[in-house]
Parts: C-alpha cells; structure tokens; sequence
C-alpha cells in the first residue's frame, strides 16, 4: 500500500514539450546557475533541445541568462508558483533599492534571500560583475545551504521554530548542506543558539573555502520576512572586519527594511482613525 496521492485518468496524451521543459526546469532549480552543457548533461536531452526549452523558459520569465557567465539561473517568476509568493514579492521590492546601494558602501556583493517551500532561495542580488566569480558563482534563482551559510544560520535562528524543526529534519537537504553538521544536531543547535544570541549569522570559510560572510533578519512585527547578506573573499577580509564594519551597515539597511515594510502596512490598513 502507497501513500502517493490518487492521479486523475487521463484524457488526452500528455503534451512531451510541456514535460521536457520542466524537465529543464527542474534541473536549473538543482544545479543553478549553470551552463548549457551541465543542463543538458543533467537532463539527458540533446544540447539543442535543452537550449530551446532554456529560451522558452526565459521568454517566460522563468528563467535568466547571465551573458558575461554564460550561465542560465531560475528566475523569479518561478517562485509564483509557490504558495505565499505575494509576501514574497513585496518584501523583495521594498528591499531592492535599499539592497543596491550597499554595493557601494560594502564593496562586496549582497542577496536578498527568501524561504520557499523550506529551500533557502536568493530573490535578488546586487551584483553580476565578473570580478566576484572568484568569490561566488549564485545569482537570482538559486539556492543556499542552511547548515554552512551565514544566512542559512540566520534563517535558522530566527525563523519560527516549528519551521526549524521541520528544516532541521534535512528531508531533502541541499547539494552542500554538511554531512558533519547534518549528522551531529546538537553542534548545529550550538551554532544557531550563538546566532540568536549574536543577531545575526556568520560564515568564516570553514566550509565554504573561497567565501566568507554574514547573514542578518529582517523582521517585520515579530515576523522573518527574508534575510540580508554581504559575501567576500575568504582570504581578503577577516571576520573581525566583516563584524566591525559590514554587520552594522546590514543591520541598518534591514531596519530600514522594516520600517518600510510596517510603513506599507499602514498605509495599506488605514490610519488608527480609520480603524475606529
């Protein structure tokens, strides 16, 4: 006996195109960003069908092409197709313009990053230089660890804990989540006690060789509506200078965030006359 859910007969033949692109779909969500040759690889299908459904996807907004990388990422349109994008969106379009001008202030690239379906997905990101290949290869679309990441521990610590417990399970963990933290709950559990305690989550390239960083909430009455990054160089700025200098000005801007958010709301509801 199953548990898989009962599937309605058919009544026509399946549409092999429609299958085929989310097939591409699929693997982009994966292994994202990628080039052609890695999906195709991934996928099974011929390079030029693998194109053709890439550029059906793009055409529709559900995938991104960066051209200086040569790589394809799920874009964000795809995020639609989850339960609660609404809140999503709007949280990622008050944090945009704020999020930009940290690039000029941190030198080094920033996400905002959401929570989907318990996936840890960076809704946007202020950069797509060449320069920062060296130090991270993710754009929009693509997916972080929680176990190794400064804002995967971010999110941990400060999500609901139903949330966490059920992320904590690791029943479909990411590619790069640790196998050692994954199998050890307790030390896992140590960190993010220290993240709570601190505010915010920090990576200092003990996994990660080439990055390190920082991940702060935003919070918006009592609510984690999605997380702020900075990302470096392992080798170019050490973890006291990303908490002395970067931490603060991430804080700032998630406070801004916030209060943008709360402004929004208000503004949405009415004023407390208009409630009365």
């Amino acid at each position: 006996m199953t548990n898989e859910p009962a599937r309605k007969p058919p009544v026509y033949k399946a549409v092999s195109a429609s299958l085929k692109v989310l097939e591409v779909l699929e693997a982009l969500n994966a292994i994202g960003p990628a080039g052609l040759t890695a999906l195709h690889k991934r996928c099974g299908l011929p390079k030029a069908t693998t194109l053709r459904m890439l550029e059906t996807l793009q055409a529709g907004g559900f995938a991104t092409y960066d051209p200086m990388r040569k790589t394809f990422a799920v874009g964000l349109r795809a995020l639609a197709l989850s339960n609660g994008y609404d809140a999503v969106d709007e949280i990622v379009n008050i944090a945009r313009p704020i999020v930009a001008e940290l690039r000029a202030y941190l030198g080094w690239p920033s996400d905002i990053v959401v929570c989907q379906n318990d996936q840890l997905v960076i809704a946007d990101t202020n950069t797509s230089e060449p320069q920062f290949a060296v130090v991270r290869s993710r754009g929009a679309g693509s997916s972080l660890p929680f176990s190794i990441s400064a804002t995967g521990r971010a999110w941990l610590a400060f999500c609901p804990e139903e949330m966490r417990e059920r992320i904590l399970r690791f029943d479909n963990p990411h590619s790069l989540e640790s196998r050692d933290l994954m199998a050890n709950p307790e030390q896992l559990r140590a960190i993010l006690h220290e993240t709570r305690l601190r505010g915010y989550g920090l990576q200092s390239g003990e996994f990660l060789d080439r990055e390190a960083g920082a991940g702060v909430p935003v919070i918006v009455d009592g609510e984690l509506r999605c997380c702020l990054n900075v990302v470096t160089a392992r080798n170019a700025v050490s973890v006291e200078q990303i908490e002395r200098q970067y931490v603060p000005r991430l804080q700032e801007a998630a406070a801004e965030i916030a209060n943008r958010a709360k402004a929004m709301q208000f503004s949405t509801v009415g004023s407390p006359k208009d409630r009365t």
